[in-house]
């Protein structure tokens, strides 16, 4: 199988508050660099402050994605919170009046999100080349920014029906879309939602498992558990769950970066 493609976006956003800097290098890893008409594209994000204040976000993951992160188009004219229906800044004060509020991101630290993979909402008009950035909102207008990203919208080479998935929800397809050399296993409703790339050329097999919307997918001999709803892996060799695997070995990278971060400013303070 073809290795996912791996793009990484970096920005650092300057804003004068008094004598302090809000900076920070926003990293959007994004797991193909195409899409089909329709698709939801995914991604998942880390955040380094490289500024000289600590940055506040959102506690809990759901609420940074609806409150804080947004797709928008380089010149800013797109973009709204992933509910669609209150504008950032309210979105921003309902995490701290009605979630679970925001914690400090300290000096020189990163954040990685775990837990959910970030969708991108159809904001940006397909065509064979689609740029946006990804931005995170601190509120009172301050956005940090990625550098742009670029994806191609492309018609599959070939498009397979895998299984049909039905419970209370009712019914919804799996597809395997191809497209030169990858192979990538897609629930399709009105739109397609990936989940993981698959093998050119196994034979893919899907029955239920134990809990609730879960779901063991055989790619070949290899099995995944899938959560029906959130498009995730719970499970699964790392050639499949490449979201897991970044995640994870992103966290690895930043916890290992912190402990060096903090080891520094002890010293410092010690002298």
């Amino acid at each position: 199988m073809k290795k996912c493609y791996t793009l990484l976006a970096m920005v650092i956003c300057n804003t004068s508050l008094l004598f302090a800097e809000t900076n920070a290098v926003v990293e959007v890893k994004l797991f193909k660099n195409w899409i089909v008409k329709g698709e939801r594209n995914f991604c998942n994000v880390a955040i380094k402050n490289t500024g000289t204040v600590p940055l506040l976000l959102a506690k809990d993951v759901f609420e940074f994605y609806t409150g804080q992160l947004s797709i928008r188009s380089l010149d800013n004219k797109q973009g709204s919170p992933v509910a669609g229906i209150i504008s950032y800044d309210q979105a921003y004060e309902e995490i701290e009046e009605w979630g679970k509020g925001f914690e400090p991101l300290p000096i020189g630290e990163t954040r990685v999100f775990e837990g959910r993979k970030f969708r991108l909402p159809i904001r940006m008009p397909f065509s064979e080349m689609i740029q946006y950035k990804v931005s995170v909102y601190l509120g009172k207008g301050v956005w940090l920014d990625s550098e742009p990203l670029t994806v191609n919208g492309v018609v599959p080479d070939a498009e397979e029906h895998m299984a049909t998935i039905t419970d209370v929800n009712g019914s919804r397809d799996l597809v395997a879309v191809t497209y030169k050399n990858e192979r990538w296993l897609y629930l399709k409703t009105t739109s397609y939602w990936s989940i993981c790339p698959i093998s050119l050329t196994n034979k893919i097999r899907v029955e239920p498992h134990d809990g609730e919307r879960l779901h063991k997918i055989w790619d070949g001999d290899k099995s995944m558990i899938y959560r029906d709803g959130q498009m995730i892996l719970l499970e699964g060799p790392d050639e499949n769950d490449v979201f897991g695997k970044w995640t994870r070995e992103r966290k690895q990278r930043a916890e290992a970066d912190n402990a060096e971060v903090r080891r520094k400013k002890a010293e410092v303070q010690a002298q």
